[in-house]
């Protein structure tokens, strides 16, 4: 028998569109130029080399292994996955450069324009991107290869090959956007704000000079890649008052948006001495849900972004002030909704390693623990794959305000060398 596909109101329409989660995907820092690839790829899987033996197309950013990839046959998650996209770009769209950006792909992916291989990137979890100025042609052919590695050196997160307690539906290939933006040959490389309740200062990577503009139209300047923004009457972000502050830099011919928010985290005692975790100075109780963000129609990726609209606003109307997003890096616009509507989030690492019920859940809650997990975890390649992948999702997550802390590790899955792992990340 068929299986029955149940999906949502919201599924409907975004099943029926032809450009899929097309909306901007970098809300922390916004250029005029954006060119989507989302939607119908063509697509092959199998052994290394079968490539598109089997005519197929695929819905991407969707899983093959999700309704909403639409690929209309099982596709095993240890099968090598080809995709391949034709494109032109529209007159004018080139100026300087072309940036090609993958929101991630589960979990090795190997590039190539026009025949020309751009480069291999591994961690199902990060985003990445190809200079591809000079490969690019009139007409284009993109090509994308994508492969999961056995066993459980790299991040996995709650995925496995059968479903079912605490466990979801394995994935594989791309499953977040792939874009193109076109930038002037000196371009804002990378922009982060490191704000506090004085004030914000802007971090801009690749330019050394220009003119920050707040949005009530104050002006401020670029020196040495920096710009302080001093906010002594600004209004304090928090999840009942999520006020941002929003921005563009100017630099020569790069124009970019942004935005920021006036928030501290930190911890100490009331009044009475009891101690608390700090907002904004004063004691805050952040009581939250755990959010493992996964989709009936798209598992890993959300049948559209108003999905976690609905989610957050949902968990705002209970009562709830923080979301735990559980062993998953969500794609940026999750934690822009988040910031826009006033929810903390505790943002997990993605673990590695193997699991057991009994060493990782059962003896430590009866209080069973080892004296050191110095020696736990042992690979050296499997701590570096967790570290990189720690790193890149701090690096992502830490642009948004509503991020107020991180978990390294959840509870002994994956974990070495805590005390240093945790000195690491802070």
């Amino acid at each position: 028998m068929e299986k029955k596909k149940l999906l949502s109101e919201e599924g409907e329409r975004a099943m029926r569109l032809s450009l899929p989660l097309g909306e901007y995907p970098r809300p922390s820092m916004v250029r005029e130029s954006y060119f989507c690839l989302n939607g119908i790829w063509e697509f092959g899987h199998g052994k290394k080399g079968a490539a598109f033996q089997t005519p197929l197309s695929i819905r991407v950013p969707f899983p093959p292994q999700s309704d909403f990839g639409n690929v209309g046959e099982e596709v095993p998650v240890s099968d090598t996955l080809f995709y391949r996209r034709r494109f032109s770009l529209p007159e004018g769209f080139v100026k300087k450069r072309v940036l090609l950006h993958f929101g991630a792909a589960d979990q090795i992916a190997r590039v190539a324009l026009n025949g020309r291989e751009l480069g291999t990137h591994e961690g199902g979890y990060d985003d990445f991107s190809f200079d591809v100025t000079d490969a690019l042609a009139e007409e284009n052919e993109l090509c994308v290869t994508v492969w999961e590695e056995k066993g459980t050196r790299l991040p996995y997160g709650k995925q496995r090959g059968k479903r079912g307690g605490m466990w979801y539906t394995d994935v594989s290939g791309l499953w977040q956007t792939v874009w193109l933006e076109s930038v002037p040959s000196a371009f804002v490389r990378d922009l982060r704000v490191v704000a506090d309740l004085a004030g914000a200062t802007v971090l801009a990577e690749g330019v050394s000079s220009g003119t920050v503009t707040l949005e009530d139209g104050r002006q401020f300047p670029l020196s040495e890649g920096r710009a302080y923004l001093p906010m002594p009457e600004g209004e304090y972000w928090t999840p009942e008052t999520p006020r941002l502050y929003r921005f563009t830099l100017t630099a020569g011919e790069d124009r970019v948006s942004s935005y920021f928010a006036l928030r501290t985290v930190s911890t100490g005692r009331d009044k009475n001495g009891k101690p608390r975790l700090f907002l904004n100075g004063k004691p805050y109780f952040f009581h939250g849900l755990l959010d493992q963000g996964y989709f009936p129609e798209g598992i890993l990726t959300p049948p559209s972004y108003e999905s976690y609209t609905r989610d957050i606003l949902a968990a705002k109307e209970m009562g709830f002030n923080l979301l735990r997003k559980h062993i998953k890096v969500e794609p940026q616009r999750f934690y822009y909704e988040c910031d826009r509507l006033g929810m903390a989030v505790l943002q997990d690492g993605v673990n590695n390693g193997d699991y057991s019920f009994l060493r990782d859940t059962v003896l430590p809650t009866l209080g069973f623990r080892q004296k050191s997990d110095k020696s736990a975890h042992p690979s050296p390649r499997g701590r570096e794959a967790f570290l990189s992948g720690l790193a890149n999702m701090v690096a992502r997550a830490s642009r948004f305000p509503s991020v107020v802390g991180y978990t390294v590790f959840n509870e002994g899955w994956g974990q070495f060398d805590h005390a240093a792992v945790y000195q690491k990340i802070k």
